[in-house]
């Protein structure tokens, strides 16, 4: 009797597992299998990547083998989630490890460009504090996502960050405010010092006017940034917008790519590492084709 019992569960689990897979659809070629958009944006995986939360974009490997993205768990907790395309095949999104059985908030999700780290923010505790967002990283090892370690002090002293970009050179770029309330927030940068976070800086006037800017996107190369601005005084002010680096190295006056009113061109742009899509997040995580938009508003072009 035990031994037909044991078969039976066995029986049912594998047709739970089955019917599983069989939900879940197969899946193969670059970016989840999605068409490309030819010029308009689209909503990017529906019921999968776009799962109706609007507080990030996903964050692709530099081979564009792997997607993170925010999540729920069980609990409506919100956390990282992510899919890799494994023998030409997307597999089921599940949970990162290091964060799948605790009880913490994590998100924004960052791959840095070589891969190596993943950056993102949570509560959980042993930063600075643990009564708001800190910066926090996971080194990629042999056997998938190390423990998490905070950033430095300098950077998760400040009193808020969110959405978070790192260069080729390691250069952290993310908004924030300072602890001082007089002071607005903004986009901040801290440069890695000898394997250690610097003192953050806000960064210049073209690119923090002091119209609610966030949400930076830094080129590899840190040639152009990528970011929002919300004017609540002219909303036809506000979207995601450009700045390029001049020869010299200084930031120009930042150009509109997406916008025309705070719900037009969305929020938490990032450009694909091949360089060919950019991704924002509006009621749905959304892409369209960049590469052209970028190299019209290239000075010069």
């Amino acid at each position: 009797m035990k031994k037909l019992i044991l078969t039976s569960c066995l029986l049912t689990l594998l047709i739970l597992i089955k019917a599983q897979e069989k939900d879940f659809p197969k899946l193969t070629g670059s970016y989840f299998g999605q068409k490309p958009p030819e010029s308009a944006p689209e909503l990017f995986a529906p019921n999968y990547i776009s799962n109706g939360i609007d507080h990030c974009t996903p964050t692709f490997s530099p081979d564009g083998k792997e997607i993170y993205f925010e999540i729920l768990d069980k609990k409506n907790t919100a956390k990282i989630g992510y899919t890799k395309l494994v023998n030409e095949v997307w597999n089921k999104p599940d949970t990162v490890s290091f964060c799948k059985n605790d009880s913490f908030i994590y998100g924004n999700p960052f791959i840095s460009p070589d891969g190596k780290r993943m950056f993102f923010t949570s509560f959980r505790p042993g930063a600075v504090s643990e009564n708001k967002e800190n910066i926090w990283y996971s080194e990629r090892t042999s056997a998938g996502w190390a423990d998490p370690k905070p950033v430095s002090s300098a950077v998760n002293d400040l009193r808020i960050h969110w959405s978070i970009s790192i260069s080729k050179s390691g250069t952290l770029y993310f908004q924030g405010t300072e602890t001082d309330k007089n002071k607005e927030s903004g986009i901040y940068y801290s440069k890695l010092v000898n394997g250690e976070y610097a003192y953050p800086v806000r960064m210049c006037v073209e690119i923090n006017e002091g119209k609610n800017e966030t949400c930076p996107y830094i080129a590899p190369d840190e040639s152009y940034i990528i970011f929002n601005r919300f004017d609540m005084v002219n909303p036809t002010n506000s979207g995601i917008f450009i700045s390029f680096r001049d020869k010299s190295g200084s930031w120009l006056p930042a150009i509109m790519v997406l916008g025309g009113s705070p719900d037009k061109g969305g929020m938490s742009p990032k450009i694909t590492p091949d360089g060919k899509y950019i991704f924002y997040a509006n009621r749905g995580i959304y892409w369209m084709p960049f590469a052209r938009i970028i190299e019209k508003l290239r000075p010069g072009n």
